[in-house]
């Protein structure tokens, strides 16, 4: 039988979710990050913006991920903004890879599809 425990992610004292340090594995350095995973209803509006006709939604949902997930190094909502690509990829990558409970790899793979499937359905129109 399901322990509940064995199907949820563990909430700290203050009843945050229990962060962890994670290797941002795309990157050629290595560094950590200290990071906590998106609850399941987070990620479905996360998706929900990352899937919208909008380009603000797109691109907010990008920035919703590293705002709700990265716990260190702490960031201002403008140092979000003025990430470099290579890096917000990689923390986004390593946040959903630990709330989906996958490889980093399989996430920049299915990031990847889902785009080129938007890429697609545009050029159609």
């Amino acid at each position: 039988m399901l322990d509940v425990s064995d199907i949820t992610f563990q909430r700290g004292e203050d009843g945050q979710l229990i962060s962890q340090e994670v290797e941002l594995e795309t990157l050629p350095d290595k560094p950590t990050v200290k990071v906590r995973p998106l609850t399941r209803g987070k990620l479905q509006e996360i998706y929900s913006m990352a899937t919208s006709n909008s380009a603000e939604e797109k691109i907010k949902a990008d920035s919703e991920v590293i705002k709700q997930g990265l716990v260190e190094p702490k960031l201002t909502e403008e140092s979000i903004r003025d990430l470099k690509p290579s890096f917000a990829q990689a923390i986004s990558m390593a946040i959903l890879s630990i709330s989906l409970g996958t490889s980093q790899e399989d996430v920049a793979k299915q990031t990847e599809d889902l785009l080129k499937s938007q890429e697609d359905s545009l050029k159609k129109n």
